[in-house]
């Protein structure tokens, strides 16, 4: 009896431990058609707020988020102040959007200019395929099959202020075709295309990996029908294997 009293208090305490490492994101996504974002949060076994036009500003300023994606190929929450506010203080962010030049605030944000915009799919080409945006915890190559849902599909970009271009829409680094920018020192990620019109499974691996990587840590996939401690914390335990290489 005292055993099993005891295994049972080591599980809650792990069961609480585990519970008070998952990390806190908020997702914005409001009439998107794929939701590839919610598919890679669940992939990856981590729990999520939606915010949605009408209630993300709310949420953004009410909670204490460790990481914010922002999924937006059409419906916008009306002003990006709050997310501006965000990352200005300190926040980690992920986003993809259809209208930057709309917003130079947010642009500025996230380390990037726009250069031009376009109104179907153009392919994007790592040209840092090493990154960790690449590879882990899947494997993603070039994005070269797309769906065209939308009139306008996004932007060309230029890093500044010192952020990385991972990734564009040549097949080599080019001026004023960045696709992919990793700003302030590593804590936001600027996609300059639409997550809605990837193709499935890199589109969600993809943001998978990019989560993955602001989040800082590995995590553990788990095996379909794994059961972790009595089914307390999956998924969770992963991330606390740490890992952080810019």
């Amino acid at each position: 009896m005292k055993k099993l009293v005891v295994l049972m208090s080591i599980m809650i305490l792990a069961g609480a431990t585990l519970a008070s490492a998952a990390p806190q994101i908020l997702l914005y996504d409001d009439n998107t058609i794929h939701q590839y974002a919610q598919t890679a949060l669940g992939n990856l076994s981590l729990g999520y707020t939606v915010g949605t036009g009408s209630t993300f500003n709310t949420l953004l300023g009410g909670g204490s988020w460790d990481l914010v994606v922002v999924d937006c190929p059409s419906n916008t929450p009306g002003s990006w102040t709050p997310l501006i506010d965000y990352i200005d203080g300190g926040g980690k962010a992920i986003m993809s959007f259809w209208m930057l030049e709309g917003v130079p605030a947010l642009a500025a944000a996230f380390d990037v200019s726009m250069t031009g915009t376009y109104g179907t799919p153009e392919n994007v080409y790592a040209w840092n395929a090493s990154h960790a945006i690449f590879t882990t915890p899947y494997v993603v190559g070039d994005l070269t099959a797309w769906h065209d849902h939308w009139a306008d599909d996004g932007d060309h970009l230029t890093a500044i202020n010192g952020a990385q271009e991972l990734a564009g829409f040549s097949g080599s680094p080019s001026a004023g075709m960045a696709a992919i920018v990793l700003g302030n020192g590593g804590r936001t990620l600027y996609n300059g295309f639409l997550f809605d019109a990837m193709d499935d499974p890199d589109g969600v691996n993809l943001v998978a990996n990019e989560i993955t990587y602001l989040l800082g840590a590995t995590p553990v996939i788990p095996a379909p029908g794994a059961v972790l401690l009595g089914g307390l914390g999956a998924g969770v335990v992963g991330w606390l294997r740490r890992r952080r290489t810019l």
